[in-house]
């Protein structure tokens, strides 16, 4: 390869990077060039170039964004949708579950679905939308296609971050799939699991949690609870959940999750090394309280039965009635003052 053609091509994937997108070749040359470069580049998708060290480092939301940028710029016809769009307005998405690009179809399209891309027919009276300037469908279809596609606990922590997002309600969702999308596959089932969506939840671990607590059978916690630290008067933090039970006994929840050393609003400016140091100190003082604190990390927050099996052990109440019935919408502040 010359001088000059090497040039060029690293100054395509400069390029590309500084767009956080993979390299579509704007030529057959080009491609070509690429093409010779061997494994200093990978092609996630036919046709999409990155180098190999910038994609390991790279987490998979972060892949599917390039790859999407990547798309756009290649069919700039197309909109994405499911996952994909999800991942764009932002929602917390299980990186397990982005295994595809998804693309909407129009109705009576005859494209196929090629490898690494999933085309849907999607029906969005909304209309075309934009996140971080990618052409998406609108935020309440993107969320009903998740509540859809997905596993229940996964489904959850989409609702609960579009709540956040919109400062809708749960009953609204509720309302709204109720009306616009009655008598469609799934819909029940995406119902039922946005009847206890919380714009409270701060991770999507933390909503996954939840659901394996409702379908585990227990009492729903409250959420993100601020308390006033007893060995420091006037100084407040928040627990992740929080059961005030009959007597006046207290049992505070805790995730653990890398959300809390890596997502910078979660950081406060701190290093991960102070986020972790502040943690044990928040715990010390939480002892004065004489609280039951139970921890847990992600593999428990997705298994009903070893979640169960801890919660139990800490006297976390179970639902009275039919465990399998979402409880009542809430309306209780999250902040004790």
């Amino acid at each position: 390869m010359g001088e000059a053609v090497r040039r060029r091509i690293d100054a395509l994937l400069d390029a590309a990077e500084r767009g956080e997108s993979s390299l579509v070749p704007p030529g057959e040359k080009d491609r070509k060039a690429l093409l010779r470069r061997g494994l200093e580049l990978t092609q996630p998708l036919s046709g999409q170039f990155v180098r190999r060290g910038t994609w390991r480092r790279l987490n998979p939301a972060e892949r599917s964004l390039w790859l999407m940028r990547g798309l756009a710029a290649r069919h700039p016809d197309w909109r994405f949708c499911e996952a994909s769009a999800a991942v764009a307005y932002g929602l917390p998405v299980t990186w397990g579950l982005l295994t595809h690009v998804w693309v909407t179809a129009g109705r009576g399209s005859h494209d196929k679905s090629v490898p690494g891309v999933i085309r849907r027919c999607v029906s969005d009276p909304e209309g075309p939308a934009l996140a971080q300037g990618l052409p998406v469908t609108s935020l309440w279809r993107t969320v009903f296609d998740c509540l859809v596609a997905f596993p229940p606990p996964d489904a959850l922590a989409v609702v609960d971050r579009a709540l956040r997002l919109s400062q809708a309600s749960a009953h609204q969702v509720v309302d709204y799939l109720r009306s616009a999308h009655r008598g469609r596959r799934g819909v029940r089932g995406a119902m039922r699991v946005a009847a206890l969506a919380d714009a409270r939840a701060e991770s999507g671990g933390e909503s996954i949690a939840r659901w394996t607590m409702f379908e585990a059978g227990f009492e729903p916690p409250e959420l993100q609870v601020w308390i006033e630290d007893p060995v420091e008067p006037e100084t407040w933090f928040r627990v992740d959940f929080l059961w005030l039970l009959s007597d006046g006994s207290v049992i505070i929840g805790e995730m653990d999750g890398r959300q809390k050393t890596e997502r910078l609003e979660l950081m406060g400016g701190r290093s991960a090394v102070r986020v972790l140091q502040d943690e044990r100190l928040r715990e010390s003082h939480l002892s004065a309280l004489r609280p039951a604190v139970v921890r847990f990390g992600y593999d428990v927050a997705r298994d009903p039965v070893l979640l169960g099996s801890l919660l139990d052990s800490f006297g976390v109440p179970r639902r009275l009635g039919d465990p399998t019935d979402p409880p009542p919408f809430t309306t209780r502040r999250a902040e004790l003052m």
